[in-house]
């Protein structure tokens, strides 16, 4: 070797040794997975008041607060002036005191902090499990950042975010049982589901997902010729099952919990009225990833079917009918399919069925990956995504003059002006306001308990019957001024466009006496004696 090979290889060394000095702010795969959401929300949504599109997350802050004062979930309903004193079940009350207390300390943006650090220990989660599955670093983060997308269709800041997180945490705890044939680790899911039960009503997703599996590995014993070996197999996901059911009574509520959610979920007419369980519109934007994500689903099932792996084409043909029927479980079909998924395309790859050129580039850039992972093991301290939470932290607190981080309501889609109206003026005392439900969840997180909303959406405290009450005074019902006085209303908050609105401006018996843009208030005018 020449001197001046020798030269310029000290040189590169030392180098080398001055870029690892670096290796903390090295960000890993990983830190990117974590930021995913973050990403995802500002390349595929309006930003972080996407997450507040929706009401609900009003009246869960409140709930916990009630919770924070009371020391106990509530037991009967003090939001409504309609069902006062009823008996509730607030069957995600312990989201609801984190809520409140991220609430306390940094108002609206506290409470989407922590919905963004649910939705990137999820997104974390499935990348690991991702990896792990497929053995390739690049195939899983593609994957994962798939699943994010698809999953924004329902990103809102409330309990429900729990669900998806709690689904990828029993897919890896499963799929680690079976590749290490370790059933100890089946006895976390029980202390998980206390968790989960406590947290959203969602739970009953992960026992779905213990039975899964004892199916389909009893079913792949039985094409195996083996069928002495069916219960040996199947048994220790059944006892899971049993005990997570079990576990599942130890909330608030008991038993009546699932026997309220059951009810919930078999009414037909919630299937029917609410648009987040009716099945996605695939004109939105998030629908293209979801589509890619659903044919990747459907095409690894069939192959999974053909290579006899009963368990995985279960779970993501079952789950993708799921995702096709409700909206509401894109983001739970997005985090089962991944790891499925990973399986099926690590056997692609490894297949005649792609290009080699192809195959042989992925290979150098996965072995790239690895080396690099493999080098600086141990050494990165995940500093990139730690400054990057706390930079987006702060920014949700003083957003300034960037629309995409105000951390409000959006004065467009709820009744903002006419609230601080409502707040300064005594129409009635007191006030029965009859309103939408989709509004009802932001009347009670900026009025109550001065005021007390008709209904909002808790429907499932509601009852079929009374929404559907609602619903008749709001599509203008032949009824639907019958229905006002049986609850005695005295004033209603509309939209300014919508067909009850332009009825009441043609009748005596009401009175506008605010408008804005978006809403408009009538009160009730008193009969002339």
């Amino acid at each position: 070797m020449s001197l001046m090979g020798i030269g310029e290889q000290s040189h590169l060394t030392t180098s080398v040794l001055r870029l690892e000095r670096f290796a903390p702010l090295i960000p890993t795969l990983s830190d990117l997975a974590f930021l995913l959401p973050i990403l995802v929300l500002f390349w595929s949504t309006t930003g972080v008041g996407w997450l507040l599109t929706d009401s609900d997350t009003g009246w869960h802050i409140r709930t916990g607060e009630i919770i924070l004062q009371n020391g106990h979930a509530p037991a009967v309903d003090s939001f409504s002036f309609t069902m006062s004193g009823q008996s509730w079940i607030a069957w995600e009350w312990l989201s609801d005191v984190i809520m409140a207390l991220a609430h306390h300390i940094g108002g609206l943006a506290g409470v989407v902090w922590v919905a963004m650090l649910l939705l990137g220990m999820t997104s974390v989660v499935v990348y690991k499990e991702a990896v792990a599955e497929s053995g390739h670093r690049l195939i899983a983060i593609s994957l994962t950042w798939l699943a994010m997308s698809a999953s924004t269709i329902h990103w809102l800041a409330r309990p429900h975010l729990v669900t998806p997180l709690m689904a990828a945490v029993f897919c890896r705890v499963l799929n680690s049982v079976e590749k290490k044939q370790d059933p100890a680790r089946l006895w976390s899911l029980p202390l998980l589901t206390i968790l989960w039960a406590n947290l959203h009503g969602g739970f009953f997703v992960g026992i779905a997902l213990i039975c899964t599996y004892a199916v389909g590995t009893g079913a792949e014993e039985l094409l195996l010729g083996s069928r002495q070996n069916v219960w040996a197999r199947s048994r220790k996901y059944l006892l899971a099952a049993a005990a997570c059911a079990l576990a599942s009574l130890v909330n608030p509520y008991g038993y009546r919990l699932h026997i309220h959610i059951a009810q919930y979920l078999g009414t037909s007419f919630y299937f029917a009225r609410i648009s987040e369980f009716q099945s996605i519109d695939f004109h939105s934007f998030a629908a293209a990833y979801f589509e890619t994500l659903l044919i990747l689903a459907i095409a690894a099932g069939v192959w999974h079917l053909h290579s006899r792996r009963l368990t995985h084409a279960l779970l993501l043909l079952s789950w993708s009918h799921l995702a096709l029927f409700s909206a509401r479980n894109i983001p739970i079909f997005a985090v089962i399919a991944v790891p499925g998924v990973s399986v099926a395309m690590r056997d692609w790859l490894n297949s005649d069925l792609w290009l080699h050129s192809f195959t042989g580039s992925l290979r150098e850039l996965e072995t790239g990956v690895e080396v690099i992972a493999d080098r600086y093991h141990g050494r990165t301290r995940h500093l990139v995504a730690y400054l990057t939470v706390l930079v987006f932290a702060t920014l949700l607190t003083r957003p300034g003059h960037l629309r995409v981080l105000r951390v409000e309501f959006d004065k467009s889609r709820f009744p903002v002006d006419a609230a601080v109206f409502l707040s300064e003026q005594h129409l009635v005392s007191p006030i029965r306001l009859y309103s939408s439900w989709q509004w009802g969840g932001y009347l009670i997180y900026r009025l109550w308990p001065s005021l007390r909303v008709f209904d909002d959406g808790r429907t499932d405290f509601y009852g079929p019957g009374f929404v559907n009450e609602g619903l008749q005074v709001w599509d203008v019902h032949p009824d639907w001024s019958g229905i006002l006085d049986r609850y005695q209303v005295n004033a209603a908050l509309l939209p300014v466009d919508s067909p009850l609105a332009s009825i009441m401006r043609e009748r005596h018996d009401w009175k506008q006496v605010y408008q804005d843009r978006v809403a408009v208030l009538f009160a009730k005018v008193k009969p002339e004696r």
